[in-house]
C-alpha cells in the first residue's frame, strides 16, 4: 500500500503527518489532546524554525519521498491509541523502497526507532534531533529518486573505477603471475633461496591491497562479483553499502566517492609491483639451469605427443589394471609410463613472455623432480620408441590377463563364507540396474531369494539376480554389502547404495 494510503494530518501541525505505527495498527483516528500540546507542539514548533533552511527542490522531494501533499515534511507514528509510538519520531530508513500493508500497518523494528523518550528531552537535544532527523530524510529522499536495483548497478559500475581496480586490471597478467610464482613449486629449485625467502616476504606486502579485495570482484568479467548484494542506507553518516553475503565483502558510497572496506596508497601498490617483478626477473636470470631444463621439458613433450596413439592404448590397459578386483604379483612398471604420465599432466606456455616471471608462472610440473629426469627421457627417446612402447603393452596384456577373477574365484570371505567373484558382479550388477531405489535390506533379500510380499508386488523375485546369493544369511549378505562398501566397490546413498567409478568396469549395460 502506498504511503499517502495511511497518512493522516492535523490542522495544528502542518509539517507533521501521522502514520499508524505497529502491527495490526490501519490507521490513525485522533491524537489525544495531551499528545498534542506536548511533544507534538515541541516538534512542530522546531520544524517552523528549520523549514526555511531547506530548498524547494529538497522539499519538493522530500515529499515526493513520503507520498505527502501540503506542507506535511516529518512523518509522526502514532499506536492505537494515539500516543507516540516508540517516540514517534523513526529513521527513514522506515519507508525506504518500501509499500506497506493495510492490514499490517507500519512495522516496527528497533533499528529504526531512537531509543529516547521525547518527555525527557531538553528543547536543545530535542532541537538538534529533529534537525539531524530533516536532513536523514532529505538525503534518504535524495537515495529514493534512484530505484533499488539501479542503485545497485551504479555502485557496482563504481566499484570498477576505484583506481586500485582500475591499476589492478592494468596489471592483471602481472599480478596473478606473482600469485601463481608465489604458490609455485618450481620456488623449491632455484638457486639463491635467501633471495627467493626476500622476494616472498615482499610479496605479502605487495599484494595486500588487491588480496584485500575477493577475487570474484576485483577480476569479474562485468561489475563486481555476479552474487546477489544487499544495499544498506546509513542516514545518519549519508553513506551506502553494497555488501555480497557470499564473498563477505562490503564497498561504500559516500558524497559521490566509493570507497574500499581498506583504502591503500595508489602510487605506492603500483612501485611495488614494478619492484617485485623486477626483483624476480633478476633472481631467474641467475637460474639458466633451471629455465633451461623447462626448455627441453618442452622438446620432450613434443616428441612424445608424436607416440599418442600406444600412449592412450597403454593408458587404457593401466585404467583396467587400476580397476582389478585383485592384483597379484608385481605390476609392470616402466620409464615409459613415468614419462608420458608427466608429459601428460606438465603445463607450459605456449608463447614466450618477456618477463621471466609471467612466462615461469604459466609452467606447471606434477612433480619437480621431472627436472632431474630431463637426461633420462631425452635418452629414452633416442631409442625405438614404437618397440619399446609395444613391449610394455605386451607386458601389461599379460598382467591383466594373469589378474582377471574368474566368476567361481573367491574374492574375500564374510564370516568365514566364501564370496565368490561371480556372487560379486550379480551383486554390482543388481546395484547398477536399481541404484537409489532401494534399502539395503531388500536388496539383501532379493540377492538371498526371500520373496516377500513387497518383493513379490515389485516383481523383483523375477530379477536375474534374485537368489543368487540363496546360500546366505540375511545378516551375512548385509555384511558383504558393506564389504563391497569398505573396498571402494558401492558408495552408501540415503537409500541403498551406487556404484563407484571402480565398480563400473564390471557391470553390463541394459537396454
Amino acid at each position: 500500500m502506498a504511503l499517502r494510503d495511511l497518512a493522516y494530518t492535523h490542522s495544528d501541525f502542518p509539517y507533521l503527518v501521522f502514520y499508524p505505527g505497529g502491527k495490526k495498527n490501519k490507521a490513525v483516528r485522533s491524537i489525544p489532546n495531551k499528545v498534542r500540546k506536548e511533544s507534538l507542539s515541541r516538534i512542530h514548533t522546531i520544524i517552523e524554525r528549520l523549514v526555511g533552511r531547506l530548498s524547494i527542490k529538497e522539499i519538493d522531494s522530500l515529499q515526493r519521498f513520503l507520498q505527502l501533499d501540503g506542507r506535511s515534511l516529518l512523518p509522526v507514528l502514532l499506536d492505537k491509541e494515539g500516543e507516540l509510538d516508540h517516540g514517534g519520531l523513526v529513521k527513514p530508513e522506515l519507508f525506504l523502497f518500501r509499500t506497506f500493508s493495510r492490514e499490517h500497518g507500519i512495522p516496527i523494528h528497533k533499528e529504526y526507532v531512537f531509543e529516547t523518550k521525547i518527555s525527557m528531552m531538553s528543547n536543545e537535544q530535542l532541537e538538534k534531533l529533529v534537525e539531524s532527523l530533516i536532513q536523514q530524510y532529505t538525503y534518504c529522499a535524495y537515495i529514493h529518486e534512484t530505484s533499488h536495483a539501479e542503485w545497485i548497478r551504479d555502485l557496482e559500475e563504481r566499484f570498477e573505477q576505484h583506481p586500485l581496480v582500475l591499476f589492478a586490471h592494468s596489471k592483471r597478467e602481472e599480478l596473478q603471475a606473482v600469485e601463481r610464482m608465489n604458490r609455485s613449486n618450481l620456488l623449491s629449485q632455484l638457486k639463491y633461496p635467501e633471495d627467493i625467502s626476500f622476494w616472498r616476504h615482499r610479496v605479502e606486502i605487495v599484494m595486500r591491497p588487491f588480496r584485500s579485495i575477493p577475487s570474484d570482484w576485483l577480476w569479474s568479467e562485468g561489475c563486481a562479483c555476479e552474487h546477489d548484494k544487499e544495499m544498506y542506507v546509513y542516514s545518519d553518516q549519508e553513506e551506502l553499502e553494497l555488501y555480497c553475503e557470499i564473498c563477505d565483502f562490503s564497498v561504500f558510497l559516500k558524497e559521490e566517492t566509493l570507497r574500499l572496506e581498506e583504502e591503500f596508497d595508489i602510487e605506492k601498490a603500483k612501485k611495488r609491483i614494478h619492484t617485485i617483478e623486477r626483483q624476480f626477473n633478476e633472481i631467474a636470470e641467475k637460474n639458466d639451469v633451471v629455465l633451461d631444463k623447462i626448455k627441453r621439458l618442452e622438446g620432450i613433450q613434443q616428441k612424445s605427443s608424436r607416440y599418442e596413439m600406444e600412449w592412450n592404448e597403454i593408458l587404457l590397459l593401466l585404467k583396467k589394471i587400476q580397476a582389478l578386483p585383485k592384483h597379484k604379483g608385481n605390476q609392470p612398471s616402466s620409464p615409459w609410463i613415468d614419462l608420458f604420465r608427466g608429459m601428460e599432466a606438465m603445463k607450459l606456455p605456449k608463447v614466450k613472455h618477456a618477463s621471466p616471471l609471467v612466462w615461469l608462472s604459466d609452467v606447471e610440473l606434477p612433480h619437480v623432480s621431472m627436472l632431474k629426469r630431463v637426461d633420462e627421457w631425452e635418452g629414452l627417446l633416442h631409442q625405438d620408441v614404437s618397440s619399446e612402447l609395444d613391449d610394455l603393452k605386451m607386458e601389461l596384456v599379460s598382467y591383466l590377463e594373469g589378474n582377471t577373477m574368474t566368476r567361481e574365484e573367491e574374492f574375500t570371505k564374510v564370516n568365514k563364507q566364501s564370496f565368490y567373484w561371480g556372487e560379486v558382479e550379480q551383486v554390482l550388477q543388481f546395484v547398477h540396474d536399481t541404484s537409489g531405489v532401494y534399502p539395503a535390506h531388500t536388496i539383501t533379500q532379493v540377492l538371498i531369494g526371500k520373496a516377500t510380499n513387497k518383493i513379490r508386488s515389485e516383481q523383483l523375485d523375477k530379477a536375474i539376480q534374485f537368489g543368487a546369493m540363496e546360500d546366505w544369511q540375511e545378516k551375512d549378505a548385509m555384511k558383504a554389502l558393506k564389504s563391497l562398501e569398505k573396498q571402494g566397490f558401492l558408495r552408501k546413498l540415503q537409500k541403498g547404495f551406487a556404484l563407484t567409478d571402480q565398480a563400473v568396469p564390471y557391470i553390463q549395460e541394459t537396454t
